[in-house]
């Protein structure tokens, strides 16, 4: 069993990869066009899913939605449910791994394959993903201790910057009224959405108490403003709008004056890729379990006989070599402009797949109590 801060460890990873995934592009782009307020209501809903969804899963400890469907719902319908919330995780991390090569074709090695890249990154992510869900936890909490402390000087360097252009963000700031985009909800409450991996992470974890609910909200408010006015401060109110990358670009106008590697962008893509990898790995993870409970290749009971563990360790490998063929597949097919449709589609999708999760945990509590 493991401590509760693992569950602020799933939460801050989700919320620094969505520094440089696709939520800054969103926001910048609609920032005359209702941003700022859309932000400001995505923190609400944000942390009323994030409690909601930790006090209903507090009832039911050491379990897996997997687990929880299979008492409650009948297998026509739980089956189904299971493979289309696998697919979600899924298609979050096709959008991390596929968006990464591009950035890593673009902006440090133009003359290496990307497909090369891809394939020693899906070898990574794909053995990982097989690990336990205790070990993959140990694994994430030691990447976050090595890049946690480096993003927050990267972060301060652009916001003490004399370039950094206070201005640019003033003239934002006087949009602040605008009316909310759907869009831009979705993609700002992104930033909340790593409390969702307890779906699967919730075996290892004796009995679940979110405490230290400021810690959250202040984690979340920062990572909102910092993704949306870096790339602004830097690269203007009107220039922002025209990067695809406007996290990488931004870092990229950055020195280390007194450091052996001169350009910040080079510690920015490590810090970056180890967060994507790791993100990747627990997006796997999750997908495969939740795809593995559908065909109840789960252990309810906790005991497994060896032909049950033969075939559920036949069963991970399909699924990730099946995995592996999709990310690679899509990776030849989808080009920047269409990988920024695909992900907002995502996004706007996923914020409604939230509210359904957690109107069937409420339905699953209400069940557990008649019950009980």
């Amino acid at each position: 069993m493991v401590r509760n801060k693992y569950f602020y460890y799933l939460f801050l990873l989700n919320a620094l990869i969505n520094l440089v995934n696709y939520v800054p592009r969103i926001l910048i782009q609609d920032r005359y066009n209702g941003a700022l307020l859309s932000t400001i209501i995505a923190l609400g809903i944000g942390m009323v899913l994030l409690l909601l969804f930790a006090k209903l899963l507090a009832k039911f400890p050491q379990q897996g939605l997997p687990e929880i469907m299979h008492k409650f719902l009948p297998r026509w319908i739980g089956s189904p449910l299971l493979i289309l919330m696998s697919s979600i995780w899924f298609t979050s991390s096709v959008l991390t791994l596929v968006g990464f090569v591009d950035v890593t074709n673009r902006f440090i090695s133009p003359d290496v394959s990307p497909y090369l890249v891809l394939v020693g990154f899906l070898t990574v992510v794909g053995l990982s993903a097989r690990l336990d869900s205790e070990s993959i936890l140990y694994g994430l909490e030691i990447v976050l201790y090595m890049t946690f402390p480096l993003i927050v000087y990267m972060v301060f360097r652009i916001f003490s910057s004399p370039y950094y252009s206070w201005d640019a963000v003033l003239q934002v700031v006087t949009y602040l009224w605008r009316v909310p985009q759907y869009k831009t909800v979705a993609a700002a409450t992104y930033v909340f959405a790593g409390y969702t991996n307890m779906v699967i992470f919730n075996r290892v974890f004796k009995r679940l108490r979110v405490r230290h609910f400021w810690l959250i909200v202040l984690l979340g408010i920062n990572t909102l403003v910092i993704s949306m006015f870096a790339p602004i401060g830097f690269l203007g109110a009107e220039g922002a709008g025209e990067y695809v990358y406007p996290a990488f670009s931004t870092i990229d106008s950055l020195r280390i004056r007194y450091f052996i590697i001169e350009r910040m962008i080079y510690v920015f893509y490590v810090v970056y890729m180890c967060l994507s990898l790791v993100n990747s790995i627990v997006h796997w993870h999750v997908s495969k379990e939740l795809l593995m409970g559908a065909f109840k290749k789960v252990s309810l009971s906790g005991v497994n006989t060896p032909k049950e563990v033969k075939g559920r360790k036949k069963m991970e490998w399909w699924i990730l070599a099946i995995y592996s063929v999709i990310v690679y597949s899509s990776s030849l097919l989808l080009d920047q402009f269409t990988l920024a449709e695909l992900a907002v589609i995502f996004l706007d999708t996923r914020l409604v797949g939230e509210i359904v999760l957690l109107a069937l945990m409420f339905y699953f509590a209400m069940r557990r109590r008649r019950h009980a």
